[in-house]
């Protein structure tokens, strides 16, 4: 029998409704393997899924009074979470396209540049002006930039909000981004 099939008890739903973590926890335990799998289906990397799955069952929490029988709870985390994926998929495209644009664009700029500048030199240049960023954004933008970070994992590492590490970085990258601009004009 599917997870469709079979859903959970009536009297752990009702409990579930109320907000009991116990109750939750076995929603949890029932559904999450499976909204894994779909996840890591949709998305294709296990980390993105990871996350895609523990939205969903925060969007489950949080609509839980909402949803009207047991059997409705599996549809409601798979469109969660079919959602989520689509949207990510979404964003990487744009990220993508965003970057072969700016890396077209900068490699013009970046050719002539290298005629004037080696690559070590830049590279001063941009921890000087990384330097003169307050130490919070300075922290945020080298994890996000440089090592690659998520703005999750972020947010876990420095203790701030998902939405405080994006302004940061928003903050922090048009800083650098202005003043890279300058030195590149400088040398064009």
């Amino acid at each position: 029998m599917s997870l469709k099939e079979m859903p959970i008890e009536m009297n752990t739903f009702t409990l579930f409704q109320q907000g009991n973590e116990q109750a939750f926890r076995r929603v949890f335990e029932k559904y999450q393997p499976e909204i894994f799998s779909r996840a890591l289906y949709f998305s294709g990397q296990s980390e993105e899924a990871e996350e895609i799955t523990q939205e969903a069952f925060v969007q489950l929490y949080r609509y839980r009074e909402k949803i009207n029988a047991p059997e409705s709870i599996y549809p409601f985390l798979y469109r969660v979470a079919k959602r989520m994926a689509i949207s990510g998929f979404r964003r990487k495209v744009l990220r993508d396209q965003y970057e072969l644009e700016r890396h077209a664009d900068w490699e013009e700029a970046g050719q002539a540049l290298a005629q004037q500048l080696d690559y070590r030199e830049l590279q001063q240049e941009l921890e000087k002006i990384i330097g003169e960023l307050p130490e919070q954004q300075q922290h945020i933008y080298r994890l996000n930039k440089l090592e690659d970070h998520s703005y999750q994992d972020i947010a876990e590492q420095v203790g701030l909000s998902k939405n405080t590490v994006r302004n940061h970085l928003a903050l922090a990258s048009k800083f650098v981004r202005l003043r890279l601009d300058k030195i590149f004009l400088f040398f064009l």
